[in-house]
């Protein structure tokens, strides 16, 4: 027995102590030779080795954390990406933008499920790559992130990624970022609410609050969670494209949670330049004047992460429950098994940088100056449906009543009882005096035959049943006293064709 247990621990403590090796062995070096060619490395003079990937040099407008989307996970918000190189990029480091140059990242040691500042605020949600800290990423600092992180590491309105909050939840997000020409604006009417912790040495980012933005988004958020294999050699996964896999509501992340600092200076084998002097842009290049530049930062120093604005707009229908929170106040973790609307199917495995899902055909959302930011926004056939109000359209009188269960209007002058019926056969109908009120339109779609009279018809007037069939002949009920509401008598459904009884009094002809 003693020697089956001791079997046992050394089948569970061989990986561990694998893992453990190989976490301690591998250092920058793991990004230097895995990266991949879809890029170059440069040297920049204040940030050290920086990768660029080569998507940002053909395209001017290619900005970081767009080709992909947001899950909510047991470490918070989680940044799914379709790029090859997004299991490094947006999972360690940071980003930094130059001056005509455009953006590069820079390598760090911890693992996050993003590296970004939220804001959030009406009708808006946003988020920024997070900028390195100086020159050296890869210093041991565990202080939280929080919502001053826009001042802290002068992040501008051009770094973020806004879109409409009806929109988070979609499994493609890059064609719904708004123009950033517009960010300005956004910054001033949202509020950042940036929460980075760290728990035993794990990163946790919960940023814009998930049971608000859950509530107001067309497509439920998925609840997903993250897993670190710690059986996996990351070397081989990343060969394999196996480093970050999403199957069914768990994202399978290869790659150490912590990389070690080098004992020794490391370089990549192949450095394209060096850049001297770089440029550093902040994203402020769209205030050019520089007092509005300080009456925002004097608004980003006044936020309140608690006070951010509601949307504007209705819930979502039938929106799930909020997520009951920890002792802590941090959201709990979703339920492991829990099925969510994910865009993968169950039990599907697909690696990370994978095609994308097709995109919705609508446009960006780009709302013009001075307009209604949801104005140019299109439907979504991709998302779940909403009811919507049209307004000017007019609906038939007779149609509307008998939607909310009220007969329609009674034609002018119809027979209601079966003495006026026998009165209107026996004599000729006399045309109405001027004195008398011109007759009501008539109306659509009801016969003559199923009208049934109003509720009210005054002293003098008898009830009576309508429709009656040869077997069903019933003698009229007893005249009612003078005042009395006469008792409603539903009609019977006509036999299939339309067939009508003998018996039946025929509408007078007008």
């Amino acid at each position: 027995m003693k020697r089956i247990l001791l079997a046992i621990t050394i089948l569970l403590l061989v990986p561990a102590v694998r893992q453990a090796r190989a976490d301690a062995s591998m250092s920058v070096d793991f990004f230097y030779n895995n990266i991949g060619s879809d890029g170059n490395w440069v040297e920049l003079a204040d940030y050290g080795y920086c990768w660029q990937p080569a998507v940002a040099v053909s395209n001017a407008r290619w900005r970081p954390y767009t080709d992909g989307y947001w899950a909510y996970t047991n470490v918070g918000w989680a940044w799914v990406s379709y790029e090859d190189f997004g299991w490094a990029t947006y999972h360690y480091g940071r980003w930094a933008r130059l001056r005509d140059r455009g953006w590069f990242w820079v390598p760090g040691r911890q693992w996050a499920p993003a590296w970004v500042s939220w804001r959030m605020g009406g009708d808006y949600v946003g988020w920024a790559p997070l900028p390195p800290r100086g020159a050296d990423d890869f210093v041991d600092d565990h202080s939280p992130i929080t919502g001053q992180v826009d001042l802290a590491y002068d992040i501008g309105p051009d770094y973020y990624n806004f879109i409409d909050v009806r929109y988070i939840g979609e499994p493609v997000l890059r064609e719904r970022i708004v123009e950033p020409g517009e960010n300005v604006t956004y910054i001033g009417n949202t509020v950042n609410v940036t929460n980075i912790t760290y728990v035993n040495s794990r990163v946790y980012d919960y940023g814009a609050d998930y049971n608000m933005v859950n509530r107001y988004s067309s497509r439920p958020i998925q609840q997903m969670t993250v897993e670190l294999t710690p059986n996996v050699d990351p070397n081989n996964a990343v060969k394999t494209k196996q480093v970050v896999k999403v199957q069914g509501d768990r994202i399978m992340v290869a790659s150490p949670q912590v990389l070690q600092k080098p004992s020794s200076p490391v370089a990549p084998k192949t450095v394209k330049e060096k850049i001297e002097k770089p440029t550093v842009d902040r994203g402020w290049k769209q205030i050019a004047d520089p007092k509005k530049e300080a009456e925002l930062k004097q608004k980003m120093k006044a936020e309140d992460p608690k006070k951010a604005p509601p949307p504007n707009i209705p819930p979502r229908q039938n929106a799930e429950p909020t997520q009951k929170a920890g002792a802590s106040g941090t959201p709990v973790a979703p339920a492991k098994g829990a099925t969510p609307a994910a865009a993968t199917p169950a039990n599907t495995v697909r690696p990370l940088g994978t095609a994308a899902p097709a995109a919705s055909a609508q446009p960006a959302l780009t709302p013009a100056k001075g307009k209604d930011k949801r104005a140019n926004a299109s439907p979504m056939a991709t998302v779940g449906t909403q009811p919507q109000h049209e307004k000017g359209v007019k609906k038939d009188k007779g149609t509307e009543k008998a939607a909310e269960g009220m007969p329609p209007e009674r034609q002018p002058n119809e027979p209601t009882t079966e003495r006026e019926t026998r009165k209107s056969k026996a004599e000729p109908r006399k045309a109405p005096s001027s004195r008398e009120t011109a007759p009501e339109r008539e109306p659509k779609g009801v016969p003559p035959s199923e009208r049934v009279a109003p509720a009210n018809q005054g002293a003098g007037q008898e009830a009576h049943g309508k429709h009656q069939t040869q077997s069903q002949k019933v003698a009229p009920p007893p005249q009612a006293p003078p005042g009395n509401v006469p008792p409603k008598s539903e009609a019977p459904q006509h036999k299939r064709g339309g067939e009508k009884k003998g018996n039946e009094p025929a509408p007078t002809p007008r």
